[in-house]
C-alpha cells in the first residue's frame, strides 16, 4: 500500500529507456501464494508490463519457508542477471529481503522438537 510496485515498474520503465531492461523478483511472503490478490497489493497480470517472478508460485495450503524463497530468489536474480538485465527485488516483507541480501543461513527444523513446542 506504499506504492512500491508502481516505484518498481517506474524504475524498471527508466532503466529500459537507457538500454538496461529489467525484471521483477517479488519479496512479499503473502504475493508468493497463488489466490492472495486481495489485501496483498499484487498486481494483477494486466499490469505487469516487465517480467515478474516468484509471484503465485505456491498454493495456499503450503507453508512458505524463508529458506526455499530464499534459494528461488536468488536463482532467479542469477538468471535475470545472466540474461543482461537488472533484477529490482521488490515487496514488503523484510525477512524475505534480508534473505536475499544478506548472508543468512536457514538451519534445518525437527518435527518433533516443533511438535513438543
Amino acid at each position: 500500500g506504499t506504492g512500491k510496485s508502481d516505484l518498481s515498474l517506474r524504475l524498471a520503465e527508466g532503466l529500459a529507456v537507457r538500454g538496461r531492461p529489467a525484471e521483477i523478483v517479488n519479496a512479499d511472503s503473502m504475493q508468493v501464494y497463488r489466490g492472495m490478490d486481495i489485501g496483498t497489493a499484487k498486481l494483477p497480470p494486466v499490469e505487469r508490463v516487465v517480467p515478474h517472478h516468484l509471484l503465485d508460485i505456491w498454493d495456499i495450503s503450503r507453508v512458505a519457508s524463508v529458506s526455499d524463497y530464499q534459494s528461488l530468489a536468488r536463482a532467479a536474480i542469477r538468471e535475470i542477471a545472466d540474461r543482461g538485465k537488472v533484477p529490482i527485488v521488490v515487496g514488503g516483507s523484510g525477512l524475505y529481503v534480508a534473505a536475499v541480501i544478506d548472508d543468512l543461513r536457514f538451519p534445518g527444523t525437527d518435527a518433533i522438537v516443533r511438535q513438543r513446542w
